[in-house]
């Protein structure tokens, strides 16, 4: 089972998210690389929104495809072109994240991603107790 974690001598998280996850002994992990906004056929819907629903879709797929889900991602870390996009992070992890599985996180707002047609990117680290 993960365990999430949030000390009484930290600050209380500022979103939906803990401080740290706590994976047991003989986890299977997955990393994923990056995702970003393409469609299956390679192509780059317009906007913030559409974007980050498809890289929600991209790394449940990926996860599913390695038989994890999205209960077991523990790490989630965001890069935005676009401050203003951080509106969009709890409505997208409050469809696909179970109520209550916060895993730790960060939004980091950079000037570009490798694409200039890409506004956001999210990598994520997954365990799995065994």
């Amino acid at each position: 089972m993960l365990k999430t974690r949030n000390p009484s001598t930290v600050a209380p998280p500022a979103a939906k998210y803990s401080h740290s996850v706590e994976i047991p002994p003989n986890a299977r992990w997955l990393f994923t690389a990056g995702q970003v906004g393409n469609l299956p056929d390679g192509s780059v819907p317009d906007g913030f929104e559409a974007q980050h629903e498809q890289i929600w879709k991209n790394t449940l797929a990926i996860l599913a495809d390695a038989g994890f889900g999205p209960e077991h991602i523990v790490r989630i870390n965001v890069y935005s072109t676009q401050p203003e996009g951080l509106k969009f992070l709890k409505p997208h992890r409050e469809k696909y994240l179970n109520p209550g599985h916060t895993p730790a996180s960060t939004w980091v707002v950079v000037s570009a991603l490798a694409n200039p047609k890409w506004v956001v990117e999210m990598e994520t680290i997954a365990a799995k107790p065994e």
